[in-house]
């Protein structure tokens, strides 16, 4: 039976974060002021590749970015943060302003103790995220994505699941979401591949019943748990029947609608462009649709090249007997209990 102090705890948690994007927005305008974090000049270009427009964003000055020294032993900045940079404290983690940010009001959810990134995302991970996804709600939409393991494109080994605002343009947001939208007749709970993407991943749509539902913390965090760990699963499954090689690094993305997995066998793509050889980092955003570069022969290159086959170069490449139509579900399943 639920109590009154649990209701009030849930309520507490779930809707004290009312003013959460006006707190974002004010600290982020007062933190670049104060240069305890750094916003870009970009350049933006689309690219259509099996009829996604990749977004790809050239930042220069991201090639100037200190690297740091290798050679000394490496702490988290994210142990003692810039005052600057906390947007709220919560329970178990931290809401934090990226310190170099791309895209405006970039936030970062870091674990208070020092995990690692090799770590799945937790129950208490997605509870956290989700809910900020659900504050922002419609008229800021929002995406969060983690980079696991060795060959996700993370950039720090402390754990911390990342969130972006989405343009609110009118295109599809994020562009995968086009592919996504392509899955006729989807049921909530069932998970499905997308024929025209060709490497290994897994997707799958959120109830939004069951989370409207959700009447304290635990319900949510149940409810979000059990879809991610199937969508894991299945992913797993998928790597057996496609692939010799196992991997535990992947890239995942959620949406107030959607949780999407790709598995990861490395970290950079390689291509050509006039003769000369170069190679790209692609993290979760690049399965997203949205793609980093900090060279303008590297944008230039992008421009000449299939996106499509350089995200085959990370991910794993379907094996062409078990490749999946972008209709019919999957014999993994993620179930209630």
């Amino acid at each position: 039976m639920l109590t009154l102090q649990s209701e009030l705890f849930f309520l507490y948690t779930y809707f004290d974060m009312s003013n959460l994007q006006q707190l974002v927005g004010e600290k982020f305008k007062a933190a670049k002021e104060s240069k305890a974090l750094f916003s870009f000049e970009t350049t933006e270009v689309e690219k259509e590749s099996n009829g996604i427009n990749f977004q790809i964003t050239l930042v220069p000055a991201l090639a100037k970015k200190p690297q740091g020294d290798d050679n000394k032993e490496k702490t988290s900045p994210f142990i003692n943060p810039n005052p600057d940079l906390l947007v709220k404290e919560l329970d178990e983690h931290l809401l934090l302003l990226n310190k170099f940010a791309v895209i405006p009001n970039h936030m970062l959810v870091v674990t208070k103790e020092q995990k690692s990134q090799t770590e799945p995302p937790f129950p208490n991970d997605l509870y956290e995220v989700f809910k900020i996804i659900k504050e922002f709600g419609s008229s800021q939409p929002l995406l969060a994505f983690y980079n696991c393991g060795e060959n996700s494109g993370a950039s720090q080994a402390h754990k911390h699941v990342q969130i972006i605002p989405l343009k609110t343009n009118g295109s599809v947001q994020p562009p995968i979401k086009k592919a996504y939208d392509e899955i006729h007749d989807r049921h909530v709970g069932q998970i499905y591949a997308i024929n025209k993407l060709p490497f290994v991943h897994v997707i799958m749509q959120l109830d939004t019943n069951v989370i409207r539902a959700a009447s304290k913390k635990e319900d949510l965090t149940d409810y979000l748990s059990q879809m991610f760990f199937g969508l894991l699963d299945a992913m797993f499954q998928q790597l057996r029947e496609n692939s010799d090689e196992f991997t535990t690094s992947y890239n995942f993305l959620m949406t107030e609608e959607f949780m999407m997995l790709v598995p990861r066998q490395k970290e950079k793509a390689t291509f050509r462009y006039k003769g000369e050889e170069m190679d790209v980092s692609l993290n979760s955003l690049a399965f997203a649709g949205m793609i980093l570069c900090k060279r303008e022969e590297q944008l230039e290159a992008l421009k000449e090249n299939d996106i499509m086959d350089l995200l085959s170069q990370v991910g794993i490449k379907w094996n062409e007997n078990q490749k999946l139509d972008a209709e019919r579900q999957m014999a993994s399943e993620a179930h209630l209990a």
